[in-house]
């Protein structure tokens, strides 16, 4: 079982922060911050909070025993974009893969329909419906500039 205070020190550690830095974050002395560490302290409600907004991690990272570190999904600035993959019913499919293959095939199919239509799509969205056009590389740099 992984306790809070083992992830305070892990996180500290990944990002080279001090306990000082810590201690301020929590709004706590420099003692008090070394003694939550070292799960000699408890951790309050409102250290809860602070500790979310300091490390941008959520609330379930904090509460998961499992896990030391947190994961892509916990970082605060992807939660709205969890939330909405969760409410949109796509955790329900069986075969999310593959459901996702079938899109991308339609997409392509279709592929100036769909890109008239939405033009404003991201090029993380365009790679994921398989539309990112092919990057040249440097080898297609030299080929085009021996053809050109």
């Amino acid at each position: 079982m992984v306790l809070i205070h083992e992830k305070i020190t892990a996180l500290l550690d990944q990002r080279r922060l001090k306990k000082r830095d810590l201690a301020r974050a929590l709004s706590v002395s420099p003692q008090t911050a070394t003694d939550i560490c070292k799960g000699r302290s408890a951790i309050t409600l409102p250290h809860l909070r602070n500790l979310i907004g300091f490390f941008q991690v959520r609330a379930e990272f904090w509460l998961d025993d499992e896990r030391l570190v947190p994961n892509a999904v916990d970082h605060s600035h992807r939660r709205e974009a969890a939330d909405a993959v969760a409410a949109s019913g796509l955790f329900e499919v069986e075969e999310p893969e593959r459901l996702l293959q079938r899109l991308r095939a339609f997409v392509v199919q279709n592929r100036a329909a769909f890109v008239a239509a939405f033009p404003d799509l991201t090029p993380a969205e365009r790679r994921l419906l398989g539309l990112a056009d092919p990057q040249v590389g440097v080898v297609g740099q030299i080929g085009g500039q021996i053809g050109g």
